[in-house]
Formats: C-alpha cells, structure tokens, sequence
C-alpha cells in the first residue's frame, strides 16, 4: 500500500512539473517579443546560480514596442529593495567576460539588450542577451 502512495506522489509531482514547464514553454513562445535596454549590471548573484542581474533602462528602451505604446514597467522583474532587479542565466565561465564588456560599454559604444516575450498582465520571460543587436555569445568568443 506504502508503494501505491509513493507512486502516485511521484507521478503527480512530475505530472505537476510537466503542466507548469509547458504552462511556461507556451508562454515564452506566444508573447510579443519586446527589447529593453539594460543598465546595472552585476555578473554574480551568489543566491541564485550562474544569472546575471540588471535593472531596465526605460530612458533608452522604445515604450512604442508595446501594445498601447506606453512602457509597463510593473510587468518586468521582481521588485526589491533598490528597484526592480533582473536577471538573465549565463554559463558562470563567461561572467568575467561579460563584466569586462559591460565595463567597457561607453568606451566602445556597447549596447546591451534584453530581449523578453511579453503578454499584459503577465510577468515578462527574458529569452535573450544582446550586445550591440547580436547574440551575447557571439561577444564573448
């Protein structure tokens, strides 16, 4: 009987799992892709793994990109003690490059990006880094 119970848990959790990855998946893929500028950036954020964590640059970004032409800036990131703070996974090898790159960004006229899928009234999923319009793995070779 203790088997059956153990099962049945093991089944619902991954069966619970499974709706929420592709709750998420359908998300990701059915959004409005939006591009915001990115300002803030740390390369290490010991609690979470290998993220990097930035604030939005809503200065630089184009509200145009949104369905009613105004920023919803409500939609993007968690909300912390020092504003809204961001966070994108990279592989931890190349954090010292990025930070490099982002320290470098004025000298060499470095614009970073974040590319998010976007639905109103929902949280944004950040799907991809830009540098200067390219893919940031492309920057760091």
């Amino acid at each position: 009987m203790k088997e059956k119970i153990l099962a049945v848990c093991f089944a619902l959790s991954f069966i619970c799992l499974l709706l929420w990855t592709m709750h998420l998946t359908w998300q990701r893929n059915h959004g409005t892709e939006i591009k915001v500028a990115v300002t803030g950036y740390d390369p290490r954020d010991l609690f979470s793994g290998h993220y990097i964590q930035y604030q939005i640059d809503w200065e630089h970004t184009d509200c145009n990109q949104f369905p009613k032409g105004e920023c919803a800036k409500e939609d993007f990131c968690e909300k912390a003690r020092w504003g809204r703070q961001c966070r994108f996974y990279i592989p931890e090898e190349y954090a010292k490059q990025l930070d490099a790159l982002f320290r470098m960004r004025n000298r060499e006229n470095l614009m970073f990006e974040v590319v998010y899928s976007y639905a109103p009234g929902k949280k944004a999923q950040a799907t991809q880094l830009l540098i200067n319009g390219k893919d940031w793995r492309e920057s760091v070779r």
